[in-house]
């Protein structure tokens, strides 16, 4: 049973529950690098408090809640997944922390990240439904402590996939708002023009409810789901690498939505094309956000990976990311003109279930072997250039593991978009329980 099924339960009830789950289970599945305990029971007892007064902020008042480790939480440490931040601890929360507790949810630690956001691993944390492989990222901490039942809302960061990746890996429901509704103050930047902050949850409606939190959307705000939805199933060259397994699946889903009433068609966009003109921006936009951190402390404490990352920014052309951000309008208004006489766009969320941790290479649907990171950001990526919506819902299972369908919206229609990807969780009833879970 889910945060959200019990809300008859006071605030230090759920907060108690939540922390021995983490206790239980956290060991094994590396969701957490902080959970604060003292904190979150003080914040209860203040919630049960207003309770009894007659005070509730919400609907998720009194909830437990974890927070990305990206994400500023006053007097807790934002180290960003990297020993270079490891004494960086906030003075004040980020503007969606101070959402949270404004509704009225407690904060109960932060979640495990990739370093700096830039990777797809996650690494320290297990998939709850195979040990044996990734959770995704580079919110997989977020992703995965809600797979496992430790807790039923977080936050995470996305920006070439980065929510939507973690919670197809885990099977749970993961959305990536239109850029700019929910505010990145006080969130570490990986890249200004891409990152995304939204819900992770077990349910559509769960993270809808708590996107309305986020984005500061009056709750009750969200649309009526359109009766049946009109779908463009997205096909073409870039679609080929997309594992036959999960093209089933997708299939399936498709073949009963239809039966329901759905009109689907196949559409085409240029995905590759977009992903490439996000990478051009991505990365010198980093190199920016860390000039003052090298300038001050020099290469010190930063992983191998994500310095690298930052010196192929600082030797990016203008010419280049100029063009990325001129591409950014061009494909966003490709993607309206496709919604424009319909409810939704689908397609799989990744083109293939988690992969094994130490995976280097995948072994894609058209048979190219391509890197974990290129291959996981190839599909999700492409909608941070145009910053549109979308949900990622799991939809079944291949080999045990959850495969996760991806809903684009258009530009500024969250609400509406969570309400069709109601009606694809509704015509999936996907089930299933992760080897590590507490529910």
């Amino acid at each position: 049973m889910g945060d959200g099924e019990r809300h008859a339960r006071s605030s230090a009830e759920l907060v108690e529950e939540a922390l021995g789950r983490i206790e239980a289970l956290d060991g094994r599945v590396g969701a957490f690098v902080a959970v604060l305990a003292d904190e979150a029971r003080a914040e209860a007892a203040a919630r049960d408090a207003e309770t009894a007064a007659g005070r509730v902020r919400g609907p998720l008042h009194g909830r437990p809640v974890a927070v990305k480790d990206l994400i500023d939480v006053a007097g807790a440490v934002t180290a960003a997944g990297s020993p270079k931040l490891a004494g960086n601890r906030a003075e004040r929360d980020a503007d969606v922390v101070g959402r949270l507790r404004d509704a009225g949810m407690v904060i109960l630690g932060k979640t495990r990240t990739h370093e700096f956001a830039y990777g797809v691993l996650t690494p320290g944390t297990v998939n709850p439904w195979d040990p044996d492989r990734i959770a995704g990222g580079s919110s997989g901490g977020s992703a995965a402590a809600v797979a496992a039942g430790m807790v039923g809302f977080a936050v995470g960061s996305d920006t070439a996939g980065s929510i939507r990746i973690p919670a197809a890996c885990c099977g749970v429901v993961g959305v990536k708002p239109t850029y700019g509704v929910v505010p990145t103050g006080g969130v570490v930047p990986l890249s200004w023009s891409c990152d995304h902050v939204g819900p992770i949850a077990g349910s559509v409606a769960e993270a809808g409810v708590l996107l309305e939190v986020l984005s500061g959307v009056p709750a009750g705000a969200g649309a009526a789901a359109p009766a049946p939805p009109r779908l463009g199933r997205l096909v073409g060259e870039d679609l080929a690498m997309v594992d036959p397994a999960v093209t089933e699946v997708v299939d399936r889903l498709c073949g009963e939505l239809e039966r329901r009433g759905s009109r689907i068609d196949e559409v085409e966009l240029p995905l590759r094309t977009a992903r490439s003109a996000v990478a051009t921006m991505v990365l010198p936009e980093l190199a920016a956000a860390h000039a003052a951190l090298l300038a001050e402390t020099g290469e010190q404490g930063y992983g191998e990976r994500i310095l690298k990352a930052i010196r192929r920014g600082q030797q990016a052309l203008a010419v280049e990311y100029l063009a990325g951000v001129r591409y950014r309008d061009r494909f966003a208004a490709l993607v309206e003109d496709l919604l424009a006489d319909r409810d939704a766009l689908v397609l799989p969320t990744i083109p293939v279930v988690a992969p094994e941790t130490g995976s280097r290479v995948i072994e894609l649907g058209d048979g190219r072997e391509m890197g974990v990171q290129e291959a996981l950001t190839a599909l999700p990526g492409a909608f941070n250039c145009s910053g549109s919506p979308v949900v990622s819902v799991p939809v079944g299972l291949v080999d045990g593991l959850p495969v996760g369908l991806s809903l684009v919206g258009r530009i500024g229609a969250d609400q509406e978009l969570l309400a069709v990807a109601g009606v694809a969780e509704e015509a999936t009833r996907f089930s299933g329980r992760p080897a590590l879970s507490a529910r």
